[in-house]
């Protein structure tokens, strides 16, 4: 999730054979910079080649923007499946979950399909969501790896396999191991995709389009989310299930005629397919001839300044950026956004709101499907520190207000109200995807050197996916043992620290060099300073 800097492209490792045949190429095959066809057993197989020439473009898209932004959206379909699978659990365990008042001699009459309807406890059912979140963290560790040896494209393009069984399994298991299993499968490949995305869109994006494109990750998962609620109102888990299974198959039939990434084609030595990928993905009016020369020697280069995992630990500035990048992460979690998205449908239902649960669900995901959207426009005129903490407070502000408002309604000095939960709510989650949700992603390719950012990406993606499977499977417990107020007000005071840690040990990015970020790391505070000095001192003298 790097961004590249000036004059560069983004690239991936070299390993072995493969920075050996990129540096040979290099040596004997200088005419391919200047645009000159090589032989095909260098630089391709033909029948990539000629795919590629055929592959269904914008011809009317001369600068490439709207071929870029395509493919963006494209791909990011495994970003809206993996908000789909999120959004999953908040209308089907509503319909699988044994309460008070589910009648027991219903529940063995009643069929799904061809198999007797499952019926869960509330513990079988905080199982169910939380795997999801389980499978992500073994998914999305390794995906960097993967996709440095085997391709951005195969590694995307393969992951609609597990989405596909997922839901397979999630529809026909005849128990719940079925569904531990189904939903553990499918969050491995929800995993991959929060990794795996982001390096392909930047890889093809250019430089003044990858922050715009880089943010439709978080706007596809949101609508995701939106889309996962909307189909909720179905109230069948089987046709939930084949209205989900659909997103995976549209993925898989609309990526597979995009291009492979130029980058990873360039450390493998297939020149002229990396040059028609580039050139499919800049439009008919641009030269990429400069953009190839510098992405052959970015490429030749990154084996240089690679960093292992070892020495990712034992750099001091990585290590201050790695707990920055931790804690974010930390406070993001227990705010208790992904327990609010899974059981979105059952917390309403908990506050008896007078309007229907999935319509409530509904208006939710809308707020955050357009508070994220407009983000992109805050992350470009409001400085990161300010707007993570503005996000937090207001976050603490709107469960505190839902957790008063839950014991004052227990305490009947509060009659029944819809628009407190559905307010608050649709607060929380507004100005969540507003700061405190992309900014964590965002400062990773800002406060991370380029060859450091892909390795540091994994572990906080892993670290990520860990604490949303245990704040998740841990919210059950929390309504069990102190209610759903205190639960409230807990995540309202982790908001509250949130915003502290902000204040006294995140960095400003915005408009910061990285240069700029790491003497803030080392301790170095005085550049500023001195320049002002030395100005005042060249003035007198003059």
């Amino acid at each position: 999730m790097s961004t590249a800097e000036e004059g560069t492209v983004p690239a991936m490792e070299l390993e072995g054979d493969a920075s050996n045949t990129l540096t040979d190429n290099l040596n004997t095959n200088t005419n391919n910079i200047s645009g000159t066809e090589v032989p095909e057993n260098k630089n391709g197989n033909a029948k990539v080649l000629q795919r590629l020439d055929t592959v269904p473009d914008i011809k009317r898209d001369t600068s490439g923007i709207t071929t870029q932004c395509i493919a963006a959206g494209i791909v990011n379909l495994g970003s809206f499946a993996a908000g789909v699978c999120t959004a999953w659990s908040s209308s089907a365990l509503q319909l699988m979950t044994i309460t008070t008042e589910t009648h027991l001699d219903r529940v063995a009459e009643a069929t799904n399909g061809t198999h007797p309807k499952l019926m869960l406890t509330s513990s079988e059912a905080s199982w169910v969501a939380s795997l999801l979140c389980l499978g992500a963290l073994w998914g999305a560790v390794p995906t960097g790896l993967i996709s440095e040896h085997f391709g951005r494209k195969k590694t995307l393009l393969y992951l609609a396999l597990p989405l596909v069984v997922s839901w397979i399994l999630v529809s026909s298991s005849p128990n719940v191991y079925g569904l531990y299993v189904g939903r553990f499968v499918g969050g491995v490949a929800v995993g991959a995709f929060s990794v795996g995305i982001p390096p392909y869109i930047e890889d093809i994006a250019e430089k003044h389009l990858l922050p715009t494109l880089a943010n439709f990750y978080h706007v596809h998962f949101a609508c995701g989310v939106l889309f996962g609620y909307i189909i909720g109102m179905v109230q069948s888990t089987s046709w939930l299930c084949v209205l989900c299974v659909s997103i995976p198959v549209a993925f898989f039939i609309a990526f597979i005629f995009l291009p492979e990434s130029p980058t990873y084609l360039v450390s493998q030595g297939k020149y002229s397919e990396a040059k028609a990928a580039l050139r499919y993905f800049r439009g008919i009016d641009n030269d990429i001839k400069s953009e190839m020369k510098s992405l052959k020697e970015y490429v030749l280069n990154y084996r240089k300044t690679r960093v292992t995992f070892k020495e990712l630990f034992t750099t001091r500035t990585s290590v201050k950026a790695l707990i920055v990048s931790f804690g974010l992460m930390v406070f993001q979690q227990m705010s208790g956004i992904y327990p609010v998205l899974f059981y979105a449908e059952n917390i309403f239902k908990t506050f008896s709101i007078s309007l229907n649960p999935p319509g409530a669900a509904i208006i939710l995901g809308f707020c955050l499907v357009s508070s994220t959207y407009f983000s992109t426009m805050l992350l470009k005129t409001v400085r990161r520190r300010v707007l993570l903490i503005l996000s937090f407070l207001f976050m603490a502000v709107s469960l505190g207000i839902l957790g008063i408002y839950y014991h004052l309604k227990a305490s009947r000095l509060s009659s029944d109200n819809t628009w407190v939960p559905l307010f608050t709510l649709c607060t929380f989650v507004s100005v969540y995807a507003a700061g405190v949700g992309p900014i964590p992603w965002l400062m990773l390719r800002e406060i991370f050197p380029s060859n450091v950012t892909r390795r540091a990406t994994a572990i906080t993606a892993g670290f990520h996916w860990f604490l949303a499977f245990g704040v998740t499977k841990l919210y059950q417990n929390l309504i069990d043992m102190v209610r759903p107020g205190w639960t409230f007000w807990n995540f309202a005071v982790t908001c509250i620290i949130g915003a502290i840690f902000v204040y006294f040990f995140v960095p400003e990015t915005k408009d910061k060099t990285l240069q700029d970020i790491q003497n803030e790391f080392n301790g170095i505070h005085k550049g500023k300073k001195h320049r002002h000095v030395i100005e005042l001192e060249s003035i007198s003298e003059a």
